[in-house]
């Protein structure tokens, strides 16, 4: 079942006949794949649960909603489901029982944390939000500060990274709870500061429980952490110690549109270290970063394509490729000039880097774009 309209309960004639059940419904669409088909069929769902007055129903298939946005396609899609969630839960705060208040607390960080993806939207209103989670963590008696933190850290690493250390500091020291990220997660984000504090030594002790495989890992460890390290190696211009790690993130780190980063971090090795396969990744993976609402994703795909058909350009001038029509430079047979779409990617990045370097008031995305241009210091 690759669609959710193919299913009896998108089937008008049939559902005419069918009573609404929220459960059914939900088992219905938990057979689906993840993703595109899983959100499509959950709209349809909650527009249902809408119409029947099933309050809780409508919670648990926005959450479910914004769960698949932000695991398994595009990240800020959650925001809209996240703002009607609120208002439900605020209208009527028994239906979910015990476990309502962590489902609230969860889905309000989900809609917070995309707005570091969005630079269009300006930072006194991302204050102002974390200050509404902020307080409904207070409300809840502490539950969730240890992830308010995190927030805190992770948006603030580009606009003031003293301060987003701080806030990392607060966030180690405080303890875990219900609704914190998993301990792969978390030690993967605690690798990335300590990198990006110049830190190897602490970089490799926070890593080491999850090389050793020694703590559980989610779908998206020890992802976060080879990406981590990737950024460092390209950092200081060492593609032979970037090189396996960039082969280790392709076999995990290439399943869905949320995976642009890790297909981003792969395209930029590979286009010094094995470019034909990173032309054959870009071209694969270009319909994912069409019409994302997640702007980073997007700079994070065009930043390694720009690489690779750059890379490409000093040894052909055409190649053949199938890429989608929605494309802005589609060509019908097929035929693309090298250069054309070096400079088409490297203008997309350059322009997000700006919005968001402008929003932030720093210059880190130039920065990151420029220091991605240069040449690779070692090679494998």
């Amino acid at each position: 079942m690759n669609d959710f309209k193919d299913n009896s309960w998108n089937d008008k004639p049939r559902r005419k006949a069918l009573r609404y059940n929220g459960p059914a419904l939900n088992e219905e669409i938990q057979r689906l794949p993840g993703g595109a088909p899983r959100m499509a069929a959950l709209r349809e769902a909650i527009a249902q649960a809408d119409r029947q007055e099933d309050h809780r129903w409508r919670l648990f298939f926005r959450y479910d909603y914004a769960c698949e946005a932000i695991f398994r396609d595009d990240p800020p899609k959650c925001m809209p489901v996240a703002a009607e969630f609120q208002a439900i839960f605020e209208e009527h705060p028994d239906v979910l029982g015990a476990n309502g208040k962590e489902m609230y607390l969860m889905i309000m960080q989900m809609g917070v944390d995309p707005i570091a993806s969005l630079p269009q939207i300006p930072l006194a209103q991302w204050e102002k939000l974390m200050e509404d989670y902020h307080s409904l963590v207070k409300r809840f008696g502490g539950l969730g500060l240890r992830t308010y933190y995190q927030q805190m850290f992770q948006f603030l690493v580009p606009v003031d990274f003293d301060r987003a250390y701080q806030y990392f500091e607060k966030f180690w020291k405080t303890g875990r709870d219900a609704i914190s990220d998993c301990r792969a997660c978390e030690r993967s984000y605690a690798v990335r500061m300590s990198l990006l504090a110049g830190d190897r030594e602490a970089a490799d002790e926070y890593g080491r429980p999850l090389r050793e495989g020694r703590i559980s890992f989610c779908s998206d460890t020890p992802q976060k952490m080879w990406l981590a390290y990737l950024e460092d190696a390209y950092r200081r211009g060492d593609y032979k110690e970037a090189a396996p790690t960039a082969e280790a993130l392709y076999r995990k780190g290439d399943k869905d549109r949320s995976n642009l980063d890790y297909v981003g971090a792969v395209l930029q090795c590979w286009a010094h270290t094995d470019n034909d396969r990173a032309v054959a990744l870009a071209e694969k993976r270009l319909a994912w970063s069409l019409g994302m609402w997640d702007q980073l994703l997007v700079y994070d795909f065009s930043k390694g394509a720009w690489l690779t058909f750059r890379e490409l350009s000093k040894r052909m001038e055409t190649v053949k490729l199938e890429l989608p029509q929605e494309f802005s430079l589609w060509q019908e047979d097929g035929v693309y000039n090298v250069k054309a779409l070096a400079e088409f990617f490297h203008s997309q990045a350059e322009e997000v880097a700006g919005r968001f370097d402008a929003r932030n008031g720093t210059k880190w995305y130039h920065k990151d774009l420029e220091i991605a241009g240069r040449p690779p210091r070692t090679m494998p």
